[in-house]
């Protein structure tokens, strides 16, 4: 089965955004075990915020940009946490989906590569998991923050890496913030877990 041309954009636009980013490439490689596997669309409320308030792009990132917002009425947004853990405001004002990974509309065993989006003025809990991870930012910028290292705030084309079960939180102010994350290694279908 072949994927539809806006994720085959897409997936092209981010193994660009990949190819140009040294972290990135030093991150993970680009995997080469990627199948199509197609899930059904699903909305979320924030979905319309990523074309309506997106934050400030450049002109490396701005391709990007545009293939996630293509993909909008076709991809699978998700929450992966409760009203009662993260309150009704934050799940109105953020959604990600799984471009690729273990739950994505490509498959793949290598890396999980997932899209997620923060409006303006939200704080993002501290939460862990086994895989690392690293974050690049799109469009917008956030303050990143993570035990043990200082913490940065952080736009286009900037990334930040965050490694095995090390808890990290991220906080937006006046802008939104779209994210392009790569996960390496642990167990890459497990859903982040909620710091003490």
């Amino acid at each position: 089965m072949t994927a539809p041309p806006v994720f085959e954009a897409a997936l092209a636009e981010a193994q660009a955004w990949h190819a140009a980013l040294p972290e990135a490439r030093a991150f993970c490689p680009w995997p080469d075990d990627m199948t199509w596997a197609g899930r059904k669309p699903h909305a979320l409320p924030a979905t319309r915020h990523i074309t309506q308030t997106p934050g400030a792009t450049t002109a490396q990132s701005s391709a990007l940009l545009t293939a996630i917002q293509a993909l909008i009425p076709h991809a699978d947004w998700r929450h992966g946490y409760t009203a009662a853990q993260v309150g009704q405001d934050f799940l109105d004002r953020f959604c990600w989906c799984e471009l690729a990974g273990p739950q994505g509309h490509f498959h793949s065993n290598q890396t999980r590569l997932t899209l997620a989006y923060w409006g303006p003025n939200l704080f993002y809990p501290r939460h862990h998991h086994a895989a690392e991870e690293l974050y690049t930012v799109v469009s917008g910028e956030a303050l990143f923050h993570a035990d043990g290292t200082p913490d940065a705030t952080l736009g286009p084309g900037q990334t930040r890496l965050h490694l095995a079960q090390q808890p990290h939180a991220m906080t937006t102010q006046d802008s939104a913030v779209l994210t392009c994350v790569f996960w390496r290694g642990g167990d890459l279908a497990e859903m982040p877990s909620l710091s003490a």
